[in-house]
């Protein structure tokens, strides 16, 4: 649901007192942003998603508008300071709006985004491509829902036993007892994608709390998977993790993240840092596996929102925006950043856990692994 401006500026001023009094450490080294923004695209467009490919290019997504929106595919062979078009995807009738790429295990690139009438019929659906994003063709249906509410939100990710893991935000069970206003659904495909098993409720509290856009990593260090979301409605939109060493039963709604503000997108890159950004513009980063979190002091962008973030070499990440143009100027916009200077090595933590059975806890922050 859109935020007035009015109502945007005064939750990120509540994340920012947040961010005093937590306590966040601040780096002592900034991460270095390039002072131009590549741009993606100009036009009416949102929702940037970003992958690289096996032979090192990459490929990027955004839903593209007016109605009915589709979805634009641009690949880079520059680590992303170009991009020519590829594809689109489109549905008659239909809007298809919030996808996310994602890299399968035997190299086969997957999207998933939501297609919608509004009002009526609400979709979660995957399509495939086998030409490195020249075409893409529908592959399964994840979730539907004819009325009763929305889904939004999809994100792919590969669990331990290499099953797919689909996650999204569905309010399907607004009318059910106890009623939930919104929640994080997951279904896991055992073949790829092609079928999806029962509904997981991932994440969820009932009453009026609405958890939403789940993206998950895999700790390097430890058999724990780490599910990143916004707390909404009850939380002001603050970001917030959970963690699971099967990506099929997840801890309580978890810690809060400092410094966040809806859409909290998270990346672990090549050395085992973890940074996260959001709708806050900040960019934090986490030595510890997201046990405390470092203000970096820095900001890729002063405008736009749904953030996007990716390692393109071995000390440079990238953050891409949708609305970033230097005067918040419509588009999709990418920024560069130079995290070499930071200072900030992986610490192996308590989560670094030796096995993972079905009695482990999950771990958190401050507290060690159950062994």
């Amino acid at each position: 649901m859109e935020l007035s401006s009015v109502l945007k500026s005064s939750i990120r001023r509540i994340a920012t007192l947040f961010l005093c009094l937590s306590g966040l450490a601040i780096a002592q080294n900034q991460i270095a942003w390039t002072s131009n923004p590549v741009v993606l695209d100009d036009g009416p467009s949102s929702w940037p998603t970003l992958l690289q490919l096996a032979d090192g290019s990459w490929l990027a997504a955004y839903a593209v508008f007016p109605n009915p929106t589709y979805i634009r595919v641009k690949r880079s062979f520059d680590s992303m300071r170009t991009w020519q078009q590829v594809s689109e995807i489109h549905e008659d009738g239909r809007d298809l709006d919030n996808p996310r790429l994602f890299m399968r295990a035997d190299g086969v690139p997957l999207i998933t985004f939501r297609s919608v009438i509004t009002g009526q019929s609400y979709e979660i659906e995957v399509y495939q491509t086998a030409d490195n994003g020249s075409l893409f063709q529908f592959l399964s249906q994840v979730d539907w829902d004819e009325h009763l509410g929305g889904l939004y939100e999809p994100s792919l990710a590969t669990l331990p036993d290499g099953s797919i893991a689909a996650f999204y935000t569905s309010e399907k069970h607004q009318h059910e007892h106890p009623s939930y206003s919104q929640i994080i659904s997951e279904r896991i495909s055992a073949d790829g994608g092609l079928t999806w098993g029962p509904e997981i409720f991932a994440i969820s509290q009932p009453g009026t709390a609405r958890p939403g856009e789940p993206n998950m990593i895999t700790f390097q260090d430890c058999p724990q998977l780490a599910l990143f979301y916004e707390m909404c409605a009850t939380e002001n939109c603050l970001g917030h993790v959970s963690y699971s060493t099967d990506g099929r039963s997840w801890s309580p709604i978890g810690p809060p993240i400092p410094s966040t503000f809806q859409d909290v997108q998270a990346l672990q890159t090549t050395n085992g840092l973890i940074f996260a950004t959001s709708n806050s513009y900040d960019v934090i980063v986490s030595p510890d596996d997201a046990t405390s979190w470092i203000d970096t002091n820095s900001h890729p962008f002063s405008h736009g929102e749904w953030p996007a973030i990716a390692q393109t070499g071995p000390t440079e990440i990238a953050v891409a925006l949708s609305g970033a143009g230097p005067q918040g100027q419509i588009g999709q916009y990418i920024q560069f950043g130079d995290i070499s200077n930071l200072g900030l090595d992986h610490v192996a933590t308590s989560r670094a856990c030796s096995q993972a059975g079905p009695d482990l806890q999950p771990c958190k922050p401050g507290r060690p692994c159950a062994q």
